[in-house]
């Protein structure tokens, strides 16, 4: 089953969401901090991760995924 994670992004920490592909919540949206502790609690296989581009903040974020073999997606709603 594929699964969606959501990530708002921020400066230090993001707010985050998994669903499945249909919808179903696995993980309601809590507060994680930008630190390998945390992001390794995603690697799951058939994830996409969606997230807004901020600024500067989400470049790590992104690289980290991505360095990990991860399927990123980085939108920025006014483009």
């Amino acid at each position: 089953m594929k699964s969606v994670l959501g990530v708002d992004v921020a400066k230090c920490k993001s707010m985050i969401t998994l669903s499945t592909e249909y919808g179903e919540v696995l993980i309601e949206p809590k507060e994680i901090k930008h630190n390998l502790k945390d992001f390794d609690d995603f690697k799951l296989e058939d994830l996409t991760i969606f997230m807004e581009s901020t600024g500067i903040y989400h470049l790590p974020v992104e690289r980290y995924f991505k360095e990990n073999g991860l399927n990123v997606s980085c939108k920025n709603r006014y483009k």
